[in-house]
């Protein structure tokens, strides 16, 4: 996969810099209903040694088989890609994917073929410049993704029903840019945007149709835990 051209930009960039590129790249944010069926997709994730620059990035392509029964999606992984590497922008929330995007890109450059969808553990528009890690994602590569954080970055929502499926509106000065999400009964809510080339109502469908035996869409949930393991093995190697 290759950035597309109009969209490609210097990563070695100040925070102002990268205000302004934030501020560009949400006037190419697409907004639309996603029914396209979901045959492949492709999850990735990032995360961070506590005591040094390092980044572990994970990239997970999987085949989709929706189930109608279930209503749920059945997933088997194709291909997991990892890469360890020095993380050079400051951690300043708002600016995440100025650090994750860098460490991600020489995996997607390995993916031939855009895949149906992108699934993101961070937020699409429910971001201060409405350009979260998914949006950022999504527009550079012009694919659709879905931002799906842990916690709330931004917004105002009302603390949706116990039980699984349950959600309420997150809403950023007047307008709706997610969806709380309970995503299992009695744990903490999802927090779901778009990102590019999908809209809020059909992200969270999609997402809850991830979310079997656990909190996290399953996708997410083994990128997650490849990269929690690629950090635990480095810190493991620098210490013996």
């Amino acid at each position: 996969m290759k950035i597309v051209e109009d969209r490609d930009h210097r990563w070695d960039v100040t925070i102002p810099e990268a205000r302004e590129i934030q501020q560009f790249l949400r006037t190419q944010v697409i907004l639309r209903s996603f029914y396209q069926p979901v045959r492949r997709i492709i999850a990735v994730d990032v995360s961070y040694s506590r005591f040094d620059k390092l980044g572990y990035a994970v990239l997970g392509e999987f085949t989709c088989d929706y189930d109608n029964a279930t209503g749920l999606y059945n997933i088997q992984d194709v291909l997991f890609l990892k890469r360890t590497g020095t993380v050079g922008f400051p951690y300043v929330p708002g600016y995440l994917s100025f650090r994750e995007i860098p460490m991600l890109i020489p995996l997607f450059e390995q993916i031939e073929n855009p895949p149906d969808l992108i699934l993101v553990d961070g937020a699409g528009i429910a971001h201060p410049r409405e350009l979260g890690l998914a949006s950022h994602l999504g527009v550079i590569f012009n694919v659709p993704t879905i931002g799906c954080a842990k916690s709330r970055l931004i917004g105002e929502f009302l603390e949706p029903l116990q039980r699984k499926g349950c959600a309420s509106t997150l809403n950023m000065k007047g307008k709706q840019v997610g969806i709380v999400l309970r995503s299992k009964d009695r744990v903490r809510p999802l927090f779901i945007s778009p990102g590019h080339l999908t809209d809020v109502r059909t992200s969270s469908e999609i997402i809850l149709r991830f979310c079997s035996k656990y909190r996290i869409p399953e996708p997410l949930r083994q990128v997650d835990a490849i990269s929690k393991e690629l950090r635990c093995e480095t810190s493991k190697q620098s210490m013996e």
